[in-house]
């Protein structure tokens, strides 16, 4: 018979694994790790003397980790009730075997360690990178007004221009009046590449 310690160290890897898998996706290395894991570890419980509902109670808390961030950020903190969970399906896990008590304890502060300093900051720079692209889409074709004409830098003209009611610095190919209707093409920060609306029909 397995060290239930083993077991269960075996078991909260496989499940932190899969969390992982569902906030860093399509690397398909931490995927196959998870899925990996996950069966070795039933597998393994398969042959020890298991209670399946401290089980069901585990993969429960670690279903809130993958749920809850992505249904609401702001409620992200409230996943890590789901520990209450992995603690109460820890000190189930066996019939007449007992998961060091010290182990839960440290793996649980890990998992919160963990959650706080790795996923939900990963969680975090996905979820403005998506706002950028799609920020990105909403402005590229829009048209505008050069507010400001431009100068002329090295090779660059660049000036100010209004779209959308917000005002953007400009860069352009030739020199920018103001009045004029411009057309963005694309985004570089907090700088748009435009085109005349006159020019680019011409």
């Amino acid at each position: 018979m397995i060290d239930p310690n083993i077991v269960y160290v075996v078991l909260v890897f496989g499940l932190w694994v899969t969390v992982t898998a569902a906030y860093v996706p399509g690397t398909g290395l931490i995927e196959g790790l998870a899925m990996a894991a996950l069966v070795a570890g039933v597998l393994i419980l398969v042959n020890m003397p298991t209670n399946w509902a401290g089980v069901l109670v585990m993969v429960i808390g670690g279903v809130a980790f993958l749920l809850i961030p992505f249904l609401n950020q702001r409620w992200a903190r409230v996943a890590e009730l789901g520990l209450v969970l992995q603690v109460i399906g820890a000190a189930t896990l066996f019939h007449g075997l007992q998961v060091s008590w010290l182990l839960i304890v440290v793996t649980i502060a890990i998992s919160v360690a963990y959650h706080r300093l790795v996923l939900l900051p990963v969680l975090e720079r996905a979820r403005k990178q998506a706002v950028v692209i799609d920020d990105d889409a909403q402005l590229v074709g829009t048209v505008g007004r050069v507010v400001k004409a431009s100068e002329k830098v090295g090779t660059t003209h660049i000036g100010s221009i209004n779209v959308k009611g917000e005002q953007w610095t400009a860069t352009s190919d030739y020199p920018l009046k103001p009045g004029e209707e411009v057309v963005v093409l694309e985004r570089d920060g907090l700088q748009l590449y435009v085109e005349g609306v006159k020019h680019k029909q011409g």
